[in-house]
């Protein structure tokens, strides 16, 4: 697109040229990543899912905005700069255009990644990330065992139908990630899903961070959240992930906090798109939703999804500032979804942070004393 930054790549190596390009596109206000979610609509009933009942989903399909219009602003976005894209849902796959929509967005040069459940990976899917290869694929697994992941899809026969997709995506190539939730209904099962994914030379990924439903602000998901104990001691039960969250915390403390409330890209770098075109600073932050109907991109970007940036904090910082902030797994629009206030972190957030903080220094202190 015309807004890209387009450094002479052969004069730096891949870290430095990477570290350039956000700093740049951070600092012109580049919209260089998209999330689209194409559609709320799954064939899973997932019950921390925080988009709420499927029920009300599927009611709005005749919402969801045409093919074209799809279309017409992944052309708007790639001419803002955009070029990373994630494809999401519910699962996107549930859409009939779903592959004219992904071959549009890779045509135009978007590097994309696609989240789905694998439910719906036929053959001629991957015909089509053959042709036109992802940045990556990325599928929730959500237990090692059928009766576990079942338990939280609650659609029966649904584990196998996923491997199927999976397996289908593996011999074609396609690099896949596979990441799960932290929930109560499969803690006893997470060191065995990191296994499965380590056998197949998959990345694996878990995140704990469950908050209440963004469509109807249910708290229902919250009953599913593992305790903080439970969470830190998974976090810190190997040296690899104790070093990641090392690395994390030593990286975050040597920048210069900022009294900015988003200090992240959310309107910056980065933007989100309902399946019914209403554009936010990110996927979390639906209290900042604009309608595009008759407005271009670029001026919802322009004068509209930045002016998160110019919140600033009025108060003293929790979790999410200080020592402490490079341990924590929050920000300020989970805050809001919990609590009502991007300012205050649920004491679940907090607790969280601390033990993990805690258990990290310790875990550096006994390193530099070996």
């Amino acid at each position: 697109g015309t807004g890209a930054v387009n450094p002479d790549c052969s004069l730096l190596d891949g870290k430095s040229w990477a570290a350039g390009f956000r700093g740049r596109a951070a600092r012109d206000r580049v919209p260089v990543t998209a999330t689209l979610e194409l559609t709320s609509r799954c064939n899973l009933r997932c019950q921390h899912c925080y988009l709420g009942s499927q029920a009300a989903q599927h009611a709005r399909r005749d919402e969801e905005r045409s093919t074209e219009e799809v279309k017409a602003s992944l052309r708007e976005w790639a001419e803002a700069g955009c070029l990373y894209l994630l494809i999401t849902g519910g699962d996107p796959m549930m859409r009939p255009d779903f592959a004219e929509i992904y071959r549009t967005a890779a045509e135009l040069g978007m590097l994309v990644t696609v989240f789905c459940n694998g439910i719906l990976v036929t053959d001629e899917m991957v015909d089509l990330f053959r042709e036109l290869p992802p940045r990556k694929v990325e599928i929730s697994i959500y237990g090692a065992t059928a009766q576990t992941y079942e338990a939280v899809t609650r659609i029966p026969g649904s584990h196998g139908l996923a491997w199927q997709g999976i397996r289908r995506l593996l011999d074609a190539g396609v690099r896949l990630t596979l990441k799960t939730m932290v929930l109560t209904l499969n803690l006893q099962e997470l060191e065995e899903m990191a296994a499965q994914a380590g056998q197949l030379g998959c990345e694996f990924r878990t995140d704990a961070t469950v908050f209440p439903c963004l469509s109807d602000g249910s708290t229902d998901p919250l009953s599913l959240r593992a305790e903080p104990e439970e969470i830190v001691s998974y976090d810190t039960r190997t040296e690899e992930r104790r070093e990641k969250w090392l690395e994390n915390i030593e990286k975050i403390r040597g920048l210069p906090e900022s009294d900015r409330l988003y200090a992240c890209g959310a309107g910056r770098t980065l933007f989100f798109c309902d399946p019914y075109g209403s554009l936010s600073p990110c996927l979390m932050t639906r209290n900042y939703q604009y309608s595009a109907k008759s407005r271009t991109f670029a001026e919802v970007w322009g004068e509209r999804l930045g002016e998160i940036q110019d919140r600033t904090r009025t108060r003293p910082v929790d979790c999410l500032g200080g020592e402490l902030r490079g341990a924590c797994a929050g920000c300020p629009a989970v805050n809001y979804a919990e609590t009502g206030d991007e300012e205050v972190a649920s004491e679940h957030m907090r607790k969280t942070t601390r033990l993990r903080y805690d258990a990290i220094m310790e875990f550096k202190k006994k390193k530099e004393l070996s």
